[in-house]
């Protein structure tokens, strides 16, 4: 079955509310800026634009080259969409900008689209902030011959990419079926004699074959269940130590299929039989994240209300968490103090931390999540992706089982 598709007018659409917003801001441009090359952490907003993100790997800058791995879109508040890239080979036409021009030499040749459009000396907005890099400016400003006026803008499409369209809602549903499909394909290879590389290599095939690929996957097992990632080397997950009956193993997963990511986590026990102490904090693990999703009030519950919810939760039934029992053994949790954040085209914003009063609104889409433990037991993470709906919230991954143990 082939992912669902978001129609090129919704592209069209999207860039029309972004040209709206740039001119209330006083701005006569956005610089949509992305990182993405053989990763997958920062191609976000151009993509939501164009439909475009680039393969070429992040690499230095040379004479003949910069900001390899990166693209731009040029959007003016009044005129075409220009897109600027170090790569371009589309076999699929995939692209939903006409103007495209491929530049190995990236940020001179965005510069030169500015001069091109009389643009230059004009106000400026930056999208993409995380991943505009501090060579490419010089490189641009170089070229220009002069200062570049620059405004943080990341909001405009923060708040654009927030709220999910029935298209990509679709998308979201189709990602968390993929998902479903990975995190079974891998759970299903955690089995005594198996190292965690051969359950995540399970689960990779699977993803592969149905159009997904990893941003990354955090497992850990056994002595070391505690821990956020069983190795805190490259790759994050143990090769030589096999997975022994009664090993406590968590594993969160996450990456795009077709674009749009799919992020939740399961926790088990080898051999399915766990020990009183395990069966607690598993059960209390699904339990808080299902209280958690239960609590959504669309359009009233803040991502503030949604932390605070789940930290009374946890200090009402003996748990250690993040801030609020100060469990010496899971220093993760102490560096990660939150229970999610939105999904979408990424690891989205807002996040679920005790300061975000950001109201959660319907067609949102979250990945609501927590890793909890108990001293001399372990640590559990379970997480599920959800769709805010009108009254609260579906859970796009309950097709995927939450308790493997008996």
């Amino acid at each position: 079955m082939p992912a669902p598709n978001i129609p090129d007018s919704e592209f069209a659409e999207r860039r029309a509310k972004a040209r709206k917003m740039a001119q209330d801001m006083g701005l006569e441009a956005l610089i949509v800026w992305s990182r993405s090359g053989n990763s997958v952490e920062a191609y976000g907003d151009l993509y939501y634009l164009t439909n475009f993100v680039s393969l070429f790997p992040c690499v230095p800058d040379r004479r003949t080259w910069s900001s390899r791995g990166h693209g731009a879109l040029i959007l003016p508040v009044d005129g075409d969409p220009i897109l600027v890239t170090d790569y371009l080979d589309d076999p699929e036409d995939r692209i939903k900008v006409k103007d495209v021009r491929a530049e190995p030499d990236l940020a001179a040749g965005v510069a030169d689209v500015l001069k091109e459009t009389g643009l230059v000396d004009r106000k400026l907005g930056m999208v993409g902030t995380m991943s505009f890099l501090v060579s490419a400016l010089r490189r641009m400003e170089e070229r220009a011959g002069r200062r570049l006026d620059l405004t943080d803008a990341d909001h405009i499409l923060d708040r654009l990419r927030v709220i999910k369209s029935p298209a990509e809602i679709a998308q979201m549903r189709w990602s968390a079926e993929v998902g479903k499909k990975w995190m079974d394909a891998t759970m299903q290879a955690i089995v005594e004699g198996n190292t965690e590389g051969d359950a995540v290599g399970a689960g990779l095939a699977v993803l592969a074959a149905n159009g997904g690929t990893q941003q990354d996957i955090a497992i850990a097992s056994g002595p070391n269940a505690q821990h956020y990632m069983g190795s805190s080397g490259m790759p994050h997950w143990n090769v030589t130590r096999p997975l022994q009956k009664g090993d406590l193993v968590h594993v969160d997963q996450w990456g795009p299929v077709d674009g749009y990511y799919t992020d939740f986590a399961r926790s088990t026990v080898v051999g399915g039989k766990p020990t009183d102490g395990q069966r607690e904090l598993l059960d209390g693990n699904v339990t808080l994240i299902h209280h958690l999703v239960a609590s959504i009030e669309p359009s009233r519950t803040t991502f503030g209300d949604l932390y605070r919810t789940g930290s009374k939760w946890l200090d009402d039934h003996g748990f250690a968490n993040h801030t609020s029992t100060g469990d010496e053994t899971n220093n993760f949790s102490k560096l990660f103090p939150c229970f999610g954040h939105a999904l979408g085209l990424g690891i989205d914003g807002p996040w679920i931390v005790d300061d975000e009063e950001t109201v959660i609104e319907p067609n949102m889409t979250l990945a609501i999540e927590a890793l909890v433990s108990k001293p001399g037991v372990g640590a559990s993470n379970f997480e599920e992706n959800v769709l805010v709906t009108q009254t609260g919230a579906e859970i796009l991954t309950a097709g995927c089982d939450t308790r493997r143990w008996a």
